[in-house]
């Protein structure tokens, strides 16, 4: 593998090779909210972080209108024609046309892809990781547009080229009424992801392939689904206290509370020393137990800004752990350290177990058995490289000042394959052959990758106020 940069303590060079990145890729950034590649419909949970990025660009008009259509086509009875049940294995991985018993079960949720004149929603019942991260992104642009410029984790964003602040004095036709006309949706999407946790304990419960990971049969109560859950409803949250919806807001911030109280407690293992999925009743006969990168994603939603860092409330406060270091602004009911020394645990069993020569892979092991692709080791999502994934990995360690270890993520992805293209372009990559495969470019990847930058720079410029860290942002 040519890496184009190694990991370096000067923070300087990665605050240039990052900008760099940021500038070199701009031409992707509104090009659709496709995945790229042969990818040619609207995939919600990809247009999730595509559109993030569209605003932290500045497209706030584009950014509106998209927003606006893929709203419009979330279930309700008798709209549109939806296809289900493709990847999954109780249906024998044959799709049909969900009829108004099916409509009225899904009612509420996003598909998970958007097709002209249909929709269709991948596995047995609608993806919870489409609908909750279109609820995050929605909300947040939301926010930060009324907010005129309140777009970050930090309150600000890095001066970077082409990523300044959302301008309040942009004229986006009708944002008040596609703000207006968009909560009501958002309130019953949450509806449906709520009547996903059956038993009532805080956890979501998923169907086989009902997640991004759309091969590798996951099924039972899964960290990252819990995690996007999560993002949802705490930005969510945030909008609703902005507009001064403040019972709703708070009804949404209890029921990430209670999502984050569940995971410490269920989806936490003493022996495996991280997070890990509790899978049920799985299509092998049998759970088993598998570390994947996107438990990642639950360590950025806890960490994520929240309605009360925003009020100031009495538990806003920060903590010291053990060894002196101070925790995160406390956003939940659960203890902060603990929560930090799992955090931190979890990042060192993802860079111990889930690598192959270094490379960060999205799975530790080799799947025993996928579908409806049957994959073998080392393709699609069977142990395998993924620049998206890597990306939140990224940004994960950044939360936790692991600097070094988010350059060494970084000068993988800005390196090439044996080809000589650009990793961050790619789907995937066969850390064996070192090939990529799958759409390029895959503008999720790409997207996600600078969406990381920006927060990872804004956390740099922060602490270069703070500390004598040799940074420029």
């Amino acid at each position: 593998m040519n890496r184009s940069a190694g990991v370096r303590g000067d923070w300087q060079s990665f605050s240039k090779e990052a900008q760099d990145f940021v500038q070199r890729t701009e031409k992707f950034v509104e090009q659709g909210v496709n995945p790229g590649g042969y990818y040619k419909a609207c995939w919600c949970r990809d247009a999730s972080y595509i559109l993030k990025d569209w605003f932290l660009s500045g497209a706030v008009d584009s950014v509106m209108q998209e927003i606006t259509t893929i709203w419009s086509h979330q279930i309700e009875p008798k709209k549109e024609k939806i296809v289900y049940g493709r990847g999954s294995p109780e249906m024998k991985y044959l799709s049909q046309v969900a009829n108004s018993d099916f409509e009225k079960k899904f009612e509420g949720a996003l598909p998970t892809s958007i097709f002209r004149g249909h929709s269709e929603v991948f596995g047995k019942n609608p993806d919870i990781d489409s609908t909750a991260l279109m609820i995050s992104t929605t909300s947040w642009i939301f926010d930060a547009y009324l907010g005129a410029g309140l777009a970050s984790n930090s309150d600000f964003l890095p001066g970077i080229q082409g990523r300044s602040k959302a301008p309040a004095k942009i004229q986006v036709q009708n944002p008040s009424e596609i703000i207006d006309s968009t909560v009501p949706k958002m309130l019953k999407a949450v509806e449906y992801l709520q009547s996903r946790d059956i038993d009532n304990d805080g956890l979501l419960e998923q169907d086989h392939n009902e997640d991004w990971m759309d091969s590798v049969l996951r099924a039972g109560k899964i960290v990252y689904t819990q995690a996007c859950w999560i993002m949802g409803l705490t930005n969510l949250s945030l909008l609703l206290s902005h507009i001064k919806m403040e019972r709703e807001a708070s009804k949404m911030l209890q029921l990430a509370d209670k999502t984050v109280s569940a995971v410490e407690k269920q989806l936490w293992s003493e022996e495996e020393e991280c997070y890990i999925d509790m899978q049920e009743s799985h299509h092998l006969g049998k759970s088993y137990k598998t570390l994947t990168q996107d438990v990642s994603l639950y360590l950025i939603a806890t960490t994520e800004k929240t309605v009360r860092d925003r009020l100031g409330s009495e538990i806003q406060r920060q903590t010291k752990g053990d060894d002196g270091e101070l925790l995160p602004i406390r956003r939940f009911s659960v203890d902060e350290k603990s929560l930090a020394v799992h955090a931190k645990s979890t990042l060192d069993a993802i860079k111990s177990r889930a690598r192959k020569d270094k490379w960060p892979l999205v799975t530790e092991i080799e799947m025993k058995s996928t579908g409806p692709w049957v994959l073998n080791p080392n393709v699609y999502h069977n142990h395998t490289f993924w620049p998206w994934a890597t990306a939140l990995e990224m940004l994960a360690r950044s939360r936790f000042k692991r600097y070094d270890e988010c350059a060494a993520l970084f000068s993988y992805m800005t390196g090439y394959d044996i080809n000589g293209d650009l990793l961050a372009f790619c789907e995937w990559v066969n850390p064996i052959t070192g090939k990529r495969g799958g759409a390029f470019p895959f503008r999720t990847g790409i997207s996600t990758i600078r969406i990381s930058i920006t927060d990872i720079l804004g956390q740099m410029k922060h602490l270069s106020k703070n500390t004598d860290m040799n940074v420029k942002a």
